[in-house]
């Protein structure tokens, strides 16, 4: 049984809550949007967004030794930032020395085209290099490093457009004590990027680098997790979870339509998914998950909470949600399926223990962070744990690899520091 709505108050006493949340009983259609429309893995997550990759026609099963190694390159500079896909290149950021470089990379070899310094390179409580994961439109390659330099660069050359600090410029902070590892969101002409502070937690930017809009009422600290584009009763909204609060901000202009307090605690890593009408939200560091049941009435939203559970804590590896069921790996390492509509748990698998994955042609491909940084492919069904195949990546680094696994143009992409690896996973 659902209980009563939640309401919560990050924001200042002048703001009207009533405003903000009042009685709904209807829930209208609820879909993922699309950020770009294209068929390329140009930004964090994917052109939606959702870790879903566009490629099928994929192995049955993991060979022995594992899938076919086609190029290995060891260019990438330390860091964990992920790979952005458009036209004929491939685009990451690393650091060399002293400096953090945006790279463009050949997309059929991996050898390098360009390298351009954006600030200075480090990290925070150990864990240098950037997180975040660049953007491209096919002209611009829209980046953030672990310094809060946020810049536009040209895809041809990698000569900077424009460039600007968050932090200084802007008064962006961030929770904690690590850098800033938010990845700008492409949606039609804007950049969605959390900057935090008080300013307004959100921004959107137009590709020119002018600020449009930020979500005055929130003032949260930006968490290390990124804008989510969805559509709910017919309205665009991202979602975005914070240390403090799960909140769908409205694309039009900012403000906030519904959202939740939620108490995250250390580093708040996981985007939160939607499915149908449940919006599922999870921490590591002993938070775990809570589930979210969004409703409409006229132009009003409600969120309520129907289930929390304090061992479903998704750490660095985020969620992928698969029809009505959300996968992710724990931090109990092992990987778990979940109803969304009820929030129970289906099953659970050792797996390839606490790591990250992602969903291509009715699988999931699960790396382990640690050890071997073994790699396996699952079926992404609630019915059980069913492996089809695994083998353990060369040439690893002494690092936790944090970054997710990739399948695009039917090929695996495994990055570990500097070294990237692209293997053949067509059938």
């Amino acid at each position: 049984m659902d209980r009563q709505p939640i309401l919560f108050n990050p924001f200042p006493q002048e703001i009207s809550m009533s405003r903000l949340f009042t009685a709904v009983l209807l829930f209208l259609s609820v879909s993922v949007v699309s950020a770009q429309e294209t068929k390329d893995w140009n930004q964090w997550k994917g052109p939606k967004s959702d870790n879903h990759s566009f490629c099928t026609g994929l192995i049955d099963s993991i060979p022995e030794g594992g899938p076919k190694l086609l190029w290995q390159v060891d260019t990438l500079g330390g860091g964990f930032s992920n790979l952005c896909f458009s036209g004929d290149q491939i685009f990451t950021l690393g650091d060399f020395g002293d400096k953090c470089f945006v790279l463009a990379l050949d997309r059929k070899t991996g050898k390098e085209n360009w390298r351009t310094p954006i600030g200075r390179s480090g990290g925070n409580a150990g864990h240098n290099g950037p997180f975040g994961t660049p953007a491209c439109d096919g002209e611009t390659v829209y980046v953030m490093s672990q310094f809060a330099e946020f810049a536009a660069l040209d895809v041809k050359n990698g000569n900077i457009r424009w460039q600007k600090n968050t932090e200084r410029e802007l008064g962006g902070r961030r929770m904690a004590g690590w850098s800033f590892s938010m990845s700008p969101l492409l949606d039609g002409d804007k950049i969605i990027l959390p900057i935090g502070g008080d300013g307004g937690t959100l921004a959107a930017f137009d590709k020119s680098g002018n600020l449009l809009w930020r979500s005055e009422e929130l003032k949260d600290a930006a968490a290390y997790t990124s804008a989510v584009p969805v559509e709910i009763g017919g309205v665009r909204q991202y979602l975005l979870l914070t240390g403090q609060s799960i909140v769908a901000i409205s694309a039009a202009d900012g403000k906030i339509l519904w959202g939740a307090n939620f108490p995250g605690r250390t580093a708040v890593c996981s985007d939160p998914v939607l499915v149908g009408d449940v919006v599922m939200a999870s921490c590591g560091y002993g938070v775990g998950a809570v589930f979210y049941r969004i409703t409409k009435e006229g132009d009003t939203f409600k969120a309520f909470d129907f289930n929390g559970d304090q061992s479903l804590q998704s750490h660095h590896g985020g969620i992928v949600a698969v029809g009505d069921h959300c996968y992710f790996m724990s931090n109990s390492r092992r990987i778990i399926c979940v109803e969304a509509k009820t929030g129970k748990m289906v099953w659970e698998n050792q797996g390839v223990g606490k790591g990250s994955m992602v969903f291509a042609d009715g699988k999931l491909f699960l790396r382990s962070e640690s050890g071997d940084g073994t790699v396996a492919m699952i079926e992404a069904t609630p019915t059980g744990y069913k492996e089809l195949g695994r083998f353990d990546q060369p040439d690893r680094s002494d690092r936790n690899s944090w970054t997710y696994p990739l399948i695009v143009d039917g090929k695996l992409f495994l990055r570990d520091q500097g070294l990237l690896l692209c293997y053949d996973v067509k059938k």
